[in-house]
């Protein structure tokens, strides 16, 4: 058995469909299946729980200090009335002080570390340095090409769901609302991708935004919008399906938080436990998704041939 943490020797030239064959992302399930099972994958799973459990530990805080108690360690998910909600907002101040200072900030470091731990991840599992300099240009590529055809279809499809809505209909406006929330997380996660892509291929190229010219960065940048936009179909199933299992299991554990019930430490015990389960489950599918986009990249950047080839940045095939 190898090594997880040996890159693999993917070469497209050793591809049973012969020299140059190009595959989809779909082509690469299994290589990506340890996910998030290695030492980097072990610190994304643990930045992705404090980015769960310390805000809302440091939100529990703030409310006891505004109110003099805490929903957590009793009733949680049950007998919270609409008076309530209202004595906390309006006489307790939590309308004037929602989060309080720390519990932004803790969120906002947490998820800093997530994207830190799984670039380093991705970079490990192909063998490229884990450096700042990619990270930080291919999200900039990500914002030129991504961010254009990303809104111009966040505008079409929200257009269409608010012109449904506006109907009145009851089905309409609940697919209205679905469509909604689901539209929203998979472009995130598709401008993800793309500066996934995007910091990946600058990884072993010239250092610099430019990549050592114009020409370079414009091919570049044409690569990077071409690897995602030519599997259309292939990575549209995989961030749905991505989105669909995390949120899933999200929608899960709180059903199941909301039909237990809060009264007493015990049970809020066993919701927390699940809690961190079920983010453990998404930190593996996120690492696994990392170690698709980096495989798939590592076949793209060798398998092309011919016109392909020539738009690669120099550096790129090592």
């Amino acid at each position: 058995m190898s090594d997880p943490e040996t890159p693999p020797s993917l070469s497209p030239r050793d591809d049973p469909a012969g020299p140059g064959a190009v595959w989809g992302p779909w082509r690469f399930l299994g290589a990506a299946l340890p996910g998030g099972a290695s030492r980097r994958g072990l610190q994304l799973t643990v930045a992705w729980m404090c980015f769960a459990l310390v805000p809302q530990l440091l939100w529990s805080l703030h409310l006891s200090s505004l109110t003099g108690w805490s929903a957590l360690p009793s009733y949680w998910g049950e007998m919270l009335t609409g008076r309530d909600v209202w004595e906390l907002g309006v006489n307790g101040g939590l309308a004037q002080h929602a989060t309080g200072p720390w519990t932004p900030l803790a969120a906002g470091l947490g998820l800093l570390w997530i994207l830190w731990a799984g670039w380093r991840l991705q970079a490990e599992r192909i063998g490229v340095p884990a450096h700042f300099g990619p990270w930080g240009w291919g999200l900039a590529d990500a914002l030129l090409i991504a961010v254009p055809p990303l809104a111009l279809l966040a505008a079409v499809l929200l257009g269409g769901l608010a012109f449904l809505g506006a109907t009145g209909r009851p089905a309409l406006v609940w697919l209205q609302w679905a469509g909604t929330a689901v539209l929203l997380p998979v472009l995130i996660s598709t401008f993800c991708l793309q500066w996934w892509l995007c910091r990946l291929a600058r990884a072993e190229a010239a250092p610099g935004f430019r990549l050592g010219s114009w020409r370079a960065l414009r091919r570049h940048l044409g690569l990077g919008f071409g690897r995602l936009w030519r599997h259309p179909g292939q990575w549209l199933a995989l961030v749905l399906a991505g989105v669909a299992l995390r949120s899933g299991l999200t929608l899960l554990v709180l059903t199941l938080a909301w039909r237990l019930g809060g009264g007493g430490l015990l049970r809020v015990a066993l919701f927390l436990g699940l809690q961190l389960a079920a983010v453990a489950a998404n930190a593996w599918l996120l690492g696994w998704f990392l170690r698709l986009t980096a495989l798939f990249l590592r076949h793209q950047a060798g398998a092309g041939g011919g016109a392909e080839l020539e738009t690669v940045p120099e550096g790129l095939l090592g």
